[in-house]
């Protein structure tokens, strides 16, 4: 598979806000190396009726400024864009439930990546994750590049793509993050840095001693070493396929402490994580260490939900509000 079939469309989810925008020039970038086409799109809220108290006529015209608003607001992007990507750009306003509008989208139009930030309007006083954010991800059987965004910065960037930081546990389902991993790494020329924690053994005695035994200590030293060769055959793997990669076996107790320590050292612009590894496909939220990343890690994050069935056929589109917005 090439680089450039792997990534064909890339989804932008906005709310209006230049926090959201930030996700757009990392966007822009893998767009223009994978000459994938770029959408854009934001979910109009509609007003609740049942909390506005002012007459129907009122209402109405508030729904509709609100409306033109949105419309606005995306014919500008456009406008601004266009210039830099010509027909490769689509930008769309949906309506329904902000997560679910998108995440159906998502699937409708087969986007093969999503861009996005953590947060937008409701700004960094929230919670790390994101609603709109977690719930695609955790529904989302495709990637999802996850983007903290700055407030204070006024010109974004794109991500810095040198060196890609993989955690793996061991199991094929953690693999699965290699394949969109392995097409970013080409079009970069990243290094990919792979690494697993292997937690110290501790042996139960009679009577319980407050401290390790020497048999735990050289029975966690074979585990490292098995672990070692293990994700040194991973990365020999990725260097056969044209990628400079290394592999890691970390001693650590707390594996996303151990992992995000790692990371910074190894100054890692991005972590890519499968959101269930040993945990399996059979748990219904993300697993344990992807979730304390996603939410700990100041760096981007590129979460993969590994597939569990056949895609399922596309649906019709989601309502739009204005279909010549599309081009």
């Amino acid at each position: 598979m090439s680089d450039t079939t792997l990534i064909r469309s890339i989804l932008v989810p906005l709310d209006g806000s230049r926090l959201a925008e930030q996700a757009i020039p990392t966007a822009m970038a893998i767009a223009q190396r994978t000459q994938a086409s770029l959408r854009l799109a934001l979910v109009h809220r509609e007003l609740n009726p049942l909390l506005f108290v002012e007459p129907v006529d009122i209402s109405t015209r508030t729904r509709l400024a609100l409306e033109k608003a949105d419309q606005d607001y995306m014919s500008e992007l456009m406008q601004t864009l266009r210039p830099q990507l010509g027909e490769g750009l689509t930008l769309a306003l949906l309506k329904g439930p902000i997560a679910p509008t998108l995440t159906k989208y998502a699937r409708d139009i087969g986007a093969d990546l999503v861009v996005m930030t953590s947060h937008g309007r409701g700004g960094l006083r929230r919670a790390w994750l994101g609603s709109v954010a977690d719930e695609l991800v955790r529904t989302l059987e495709r990637p999802v590049i996850i983007l903290r965004p700055d407030e204070k910065r006024t010109t974004p960037q794109p991500i810095d793509l040198a060196k890609i930081g993989v955690p793996l546990d061991g199991s094929p389902l953690a693999e699965t993050v290699l394949e969109p991993v392995l097409a970013l790494a080409r079009l970069w020329g990243s290094e990919v840095s792979l690494v697993q924690v292997v937690r110290p053994i501790v042996l139960t005695t009679d009577p319980q001693l407050p401290f390790p035994t020497g048999y735990a200590d050289q029975q966690t030293k074979i585990r490292q070493s098995t672990v070692q060769e293990y994700i040194e055959a991973v990365a020999k793997r990725l260097r056969a396929d044209g990628v400079k990669a290394s592999g890691t076996a970390l001693l650590g107790g707390a594996v996303t402490d151990t992992l995000l320590e790692f990371f910074h050292s190894e100054k890692v612009g991005l972590v890519a994580i499968s959101t269930h590894g040993r945990g399996g496909v059979r748990r219904l939220v993300l697993g344990s260490v992807a979730d304390k990343l996603v939410r700990a890690a100041e760096m981007p994050m590129l979460v993969l939900r590994p597939h569990t069935a056949a895609r399922r056929p596309r649906t019709s589109r989601p309502r739009t509000l204005e279909h010549s917005i599309h081009r």
